[in-house]
């Protein structure tokens, strides 16, 4: 029929290719030009002094725990109150998280693993309070010794009187070769209050909840079987 225009399939399928590959290259430039998420610092962590940390700095692997002295799956993983050991026996979830943090605290007293704790407080007042009194304790070499007891005193609950810091100096109190008189100053004072808040403003720039665990810089679930996996057991 005259004045049909008909395309020869070759000349069609190149210009398809032709197509096709501009698109692909497109493609490939938006992908390349598009902001990058950028890698993470954990160097922050480093500084003992808001970070407490066990186990050798040159260990294989460096595990991060953000936690809260009063979140109760923290105190799950923790391996120290005895209603976690209750509710496991009828809860997977709980069971497959119960003293996995516990476990790599051993691990790091026994040179395995190097183990950093970020003392988060964003569940209230006596979250602050538990976070001051960790610091406190840290100033004389006895945070690990103080979050030993401030899990085990948790009782799973939130704000419900636990953690005042009157309870706090009775909880210091079995603390051996503590210098009551200096943490009960240290306490009482809130010198370490800012310190609590900075540590907490820092921590919500790589974690929105507790627990969190990193290993070697990468975020992994915090049951123990996750855990291993990431450790390569």
């Amino acid at each position: 029929m005259k004045g049909t225009f008909k395309i020869k399939k070759k000349t069609f399928y190149i210009s398809m290719i032709v197509l096709a590959v501009i698109a692909i290259i497109i493609i490939l430039i938006a992908v390349s030009s598009a902001p990058k998420t950028p890698k993470k610092d954990f160097s922050v962590f480093n500084d003992g002094s808001l970070y407490p940390s066990l186990g050798p700095e040159n260990a294989n692997h460096t595990i991060i725990e953000f936690a809260d002295f009063q979140c109760p799956w923290c105190a799950v993983a923790s391996g120290f109150p005895e209603w976690a050991y209750v509710i496991a026996k009828n809860n997977s979830n709980v069971a497959s998280m119960l003293d996995s943090a516990g476990k790599i605290e051993k691990m790091a007293e026994n040179g395995q693993v190097r183990f950093i704790y970020v003392p988060m407080a964003f569940l209230g007042d006596e979250s602050e309070n538990a976070a001051e009194a960790a610091l406190c304790a840290n100033e004389q070499g006895k945070f690990w010794q103080m979050h030993d007891a401030l899990f085990t005193a948790n009782d799973g609950k939130e704000n419900d009187g636990t953690f005042t810091k009157d309870k706090l100096e009775a909880i210091a109190q079995g603390i051996t070769g503590l210098d009551i008189p200096s943490f009960n100053n240290c306490l009482e004072s809130g010198s370490t209050l800012l310190q609590v808040r900075q540590i907490t403003s820092v921590a919500g720039n790589y974690v929105q909840g507790t627990p969190a665990f990193f290993v070697d810089g990468k975020q992994v679930s915090g049951t123990w079987a996750s855990l291993q996996a990431a450790l390569g057991q």
